[in-house]
């Protein structure tokens, strides 16, 4: 596999509603990294963090978190990740609220989109397994997304944007660095790569 190819991978954004324009005040960012899986191999032999850290700038908090693998008509089908992805259950942890307990969070391969927002396109969606009532995400928390894969790393472009996240009806952005699997396919098409071509597809 050519990393060169990846270099225009993820148009992958962390997406949230998009019904509301974003917070000025609001902050994400993200990074993927990997280290080789030795806990679980079964699941793939490398596992997958992505770690994010957010500031919705006002009371509300993270509802979910979408990562966009390929936007609609791209180079891969939802099955060319199905076969190449894995999650674990739980499939990631952040701080909440009060107290500073911890969210634990199931993922899902999204071959539709997401609606709720809406967005088109394969995603990977976590959302928070709220088996505790009195502990949830907050407006403020860093947490970390896992996935894995038995295909190795690549390095992600980190000029490309990356994450938001859904707040009660606002979404924000951010940017990504680190790694992603390098799959046979490739996830995101050159034209597609710019923020402002990603957002085209869910500023309807």
């Amino acid at each position: 596999m050519n990393s060169s190819v990846w270099k225009t991978l993820l148009g992958l954004s962390i997406l949230a509603l998009a019904v509301a324009p974003a917070s000025a005040d609001c902050i994400i960012d993200g990074s993927i990294t990997a280290e080789m899986n030795a806990g679980d191999p079964e699941l793939g032999a490398w596992c997958y963090t992505l770690t994010v850290t957010w500031d919705t700038g006002e009371m509300t908090a993270l509802s979910h978190l979408d990562l966009i693998v390929d936007a609609p008509g791209g180079t891969c089908g939802c099955q060319d990740i199905a076969d190449a992805i894995n999650f674990d259950y739980p499939a990631g942890s952040s701080d909440g609220e009060p107290d500073a307990c911890t969210v634990e969070y199931e993922a899902f391969l999204e071959c539709n989109g997401d609606p709720s927002i809406p967005i088109e396109g394969i995603l990977f969606k976590w959302e928070p397994l709220i088996d505790d009532p009195y502990c949830e995400p907050g407006p403020v928390g860093t947490g970390q997304f896992i996935f894995y894969s038995d295909y190795a790393p690549v390095a992600v472009d980190d000029s490309l944007p990356l994450v938001a996240e859904k707040n009660d009806g606002s979404h924000c952005e951010g940017t990504i660095d680190g790694v992603f699997p390098g799959l046979e396919c490739n996830p995101v098409a050159t034209e597609a790569s710019t923020w402002s071509e990603v957002k085209s597809l869910y500023d309807q």
